[in-house]
C-alpha cells in the first residue's frame, strides 16, 4: 500500500504556499508593471502619431504661407514695375512739355532779337540815307563818283 509520508505532504504544502506567495508578491506586481508599460508604450505611440499629424499639418500650413508670400511678392513686384513705368511716362511727358516751352521761349527770343536787329538796320539805313542826302545836296557828284561814294559808305558801315 501506499504510505503517506508527512514530510512529503509538508514539502508539497510548502511548495503550494510558496507558489501562492510568489504569485501574490512577484507575479501580480510584475504583470501589473508589464501591463502599465504596454499601456504607456501604446499611449506614446498614439502621441507620436498625433504629433506626426500635427507636424504634417504645420508643414502644409507653412507651405501655403510660403505660396501666399510668393504671390504677394509677385504682386508687389508687378505693382512696382507698373508704378515705375507710370513715373517714367510722367517724366517723359514733363520733359516734352518743358521742351515745348523752351522752344516757344527761344522762338519768342529770336523774334524779339530779329525785331531789334531790323530796328537797328532801319536806324542805320536812315542815318546813311540822311548822310547821303546831305552830301548830294551839298555837292553835285558824277555817276562814277556816286558809285565810289556809295561803296565807301558801305565799307564804313561794315567797319562799325
Amino acid at each position: 500500500m501506499i504510505s503517506i509520508n508527512y514530510a512529503f505532504v509538508i514539502v508539497i504544502l510548502n511548495f503550494i504556499l510558496l507558489l501562492v506567495i510568489l504569485n501574490k508578491m512577484l507575479y501580480k506586481p510584475i504583470n501589473k508593471f508589464l501591463e502599465e508599460r504596454r499601456e504607456k508604450i501604446k499611449n506614446d505611440l498614439a502621441d507620436a502619431e498625433k504629433s506626426k499629424e500635427e507636424a504634417s499639418e504645420l508643414v502644409h500650413k507653412k507651405e501655403e504661407e510660403i505660396k501666399q508670400s510668393a504671390d504677394n511678392i509677385r504682386k508687389l513686384k508687378s505693382k512696382a514695375r507698373k508704378d515705375a513705368e507710370e513715373e517714367a511716362r510722367n517724366i517723359i511727358k514733363t520733359a516734352k512739355n518743358q521742351e515745348k516751352k523752351i522752344l516757344k521761349d527761344t522762338e519768342q527770343q529770336l523774334k524779339h532779337e530779329q525785331e531789334v536787329a531790323v530796328e537797328e538796320i532801319k536806324s542805320q539805313l536812315a542815318d546813311m540815307v540822311m548822310s547821303l542826302t546831305n552830301k548830294l545836296v551839298s555837292e553835285k557828284i558824277s555817276d562814277s563818283k556816286d558809285k565810289v561814294f556809295i561803296e565807301n559808305l558801305i565799307k564804313e558801315q561794315k567797319k562799325s
